[in-house]
């Protein structure tokens, strides 16, 4: 009888609760088109659930019931949103709404302003009707991207950057944290893998990383450093351990670091590991302890100029953005002998580093990305003129939806992927997500950058998490005193407002 009066308490509070924080009675109109969808208003923001807008404008959308996660694509256009409520991710861009989405009801709601305008939709809210209003359309993201036979993987890559913000990333830390996978997986999956990345062989990939990350670290003249490592959750992840076999290819070739983490320290470990091995220049990869396991690379480069500029000579001059805007800004510049081509389409400019062994190419060519291999051999000494803008970027994409384009598909799939070669466990684990973080700094005297490529690795099966539990009372809440003995509630209330 106790247990019944209290489960009768809880499903009481828990009513209460839910109810003081949503209200389930806004409208929401697209395109003029009134959406039959239970919207709800939380914190005075509009909460819709994820399909009904935005398979009204056109996104396939796929919900996971294990992870609590969703996936919008249209396109090339994609959002990402994860259990936690705390980051969007559209496009590549990580954006932190104001306030959370989450589950309501075991439905999934996202907020309608922030993930709109994200898309450059117009999202405009009537008080008296509550009616939020959403106008616009969203393209499929340009025509789907037509590669060449001989287009390398870096440049596959490059063509699927975006043109709307300044970006980098390093298809050297990619390629690496990607073989890390590929050395796990079996089947299509590393098939796809590979292919994906132009490795023909893995073994022969293997000895070439191995030999590629020994002469980077016995380079005097820049200084470019390669970091490896595999992490394991023991507690999303019980029972597991890195195959021993797959651990010591990963260590004779990579000099992979093997670490084991919790709930606990996951965060603050994996992020420490990426800040000293990129010299403090990405501080972290990570936002979240809910994971299995991490493969991870980081790239450290620091290099000067074998002819620098002088720093006399740098000036303010007018900078025209894509979008015709004209800002002034320091510029570099110089007059000195470099290798250059020139033609209709492009012009190429390659700049040393001291040594010789690394060079910086600068490219005009407008809209068009273009292959460099295509014209190195084409290249010849010449007196050039030069004025370039110093800059600095930082950048930071998931590259999910990047990867699946070039054909990397069961790797993500919990029912499809095969990666029983890199774990002992009773679980199969598949690719969560790749994150990727770079840093970029050029001056008169050099460039120092930096990257950071993580593969988020989950189980395809629920797993207990063991988290130690929290009780924080930041909202509406509901209570009651009980007579243990009887039963009886003697008194019962809830505070929603501080007096």
């Amino acid at each position: 009888m106790k247990k019944l009066i209290i489960s009768a308490i809880t499903a009481i509070l828990t009513f209460i609760c839910s109810s003081a924080v949503y209200a389930k009675d806004a409208n929401v109109v697209v395109n003029g088109k009134g959406i039959d969808t239970e919207a709800v208003i939380s914190e005075n923001r509009v909460l819709v659930p994820i399909r009904g807008v935005y398979e009204q404008l056109g996104f396939d959308v796929k919900w996971y019931p294990e992870e609590k996660d969703a996936e919008f694509t249209k396109g090339n256009h994609y959002m990402l949103l994860y259990s936690n409520g705390e980051l969007i991710d559209v496009d590549g861009r990580q954006i932190r709404p104001d306030v959370k989405y989450g589950i309501i009801n075991d439905r999934m709601y996202l907020p309608l302003r922030v993930t709109g305008e994200a898309f450059g939709l117009e999202v405009s809210w009537d008080a008296e009707t509550k009616t939020a209003y959403i106008d616009g359309t969203v393209d499929d993201g340009g025509e789907e991207v037509d590669f060449s036979d001989n287009m390398g993987f870096a440049f596959k890559m490059n063509s699927l950057m975006p043109k709307n913000e300044n970006y980098m990333f390093s298809p050297l830390s990619i390629k690496i944290a990607l073989a890390l996978a590929a050395n796990g997986a079996d089947g299509d999956t590393q098939k796809e893998i590979t292919k994906a990345l132009d490795i023909d062989d893995i073994e022969e990939f293997n000895a070439y990383a191995k030999q590629l990350i020994q002469n980077y670290s016995n380079n005097k003249n820049v200084e470019l450093a390669i970091a490896n490592s595999l992490w394991l959750n023991t507690q999303k992840a019980p029972d597991t351990e890195f195959n021993a076999d797959y651990c010591k290819k990963m260590l004779d070739n990579y000099n992979a670091a093997v670490e084991k983490v919790d709930y606990s320290d996951a965060v603050l470990r994996v992020n420490t590991w990426c800040s000293e091995n990129t010299k403090g220049k990405i501080p972290s990869i990570i936002e979240s302890p809910d994971l299995s396991a991490i493969l991870a690379n980081a790239i450290y480069f620091k290099g000067d100029w074998a002819e620098p500029f002088n720093k006399d000579a740098t000036y303010k001059q007018i900078f025209t953005d894509r979008n015709g805007k004209k800002t002034e800004t320091d510029f570099m510049h110089m007059e000195e002998t470099f290798e250059f081509f020139e033609d209709d389409d492009v012009k190429i400019l390659k700049m040393p580093y001291k040594g010789g062994n690394t060079s910086m190419y600068f490219i005009l060519s407008g809209d068009k990305r273009i292959d460099i291999n295509d014209y190195t051999d084409k290249m010849t000494y010449e007196d050039v003129v030069i004025s370039i803008p110093k800059f600095k970027t930082e950048y930071k994409r998931t590259l999910n939806s990047d990867l699946r384009t070039l054909g990397i598909d069961k790797a993500f799939d919990a029912l499809s992927a095969d990666f029983k070669p890199m774990f002992d466990s009773e679980f199969d684990f598949y690719i969560d997500k790749v994150l990727h973080k770079t840093y970029i700094d050029v001056d008169e005297t050099g460039t120092e950058a930096a990257a950071v490529t993580a593969i988020v690795m989950e189980t395809a099966v629920a797993v207990d998490p063991s988290i130690k539990k929290e009780f924080i009372a930041d909202e509406p809440f509901g209570y009651a005193i009980i007579d243990n003995d009887t039963g009886e509630i003697l008194f019962m209330g809830e505070y929603a407002f501080v007096s």
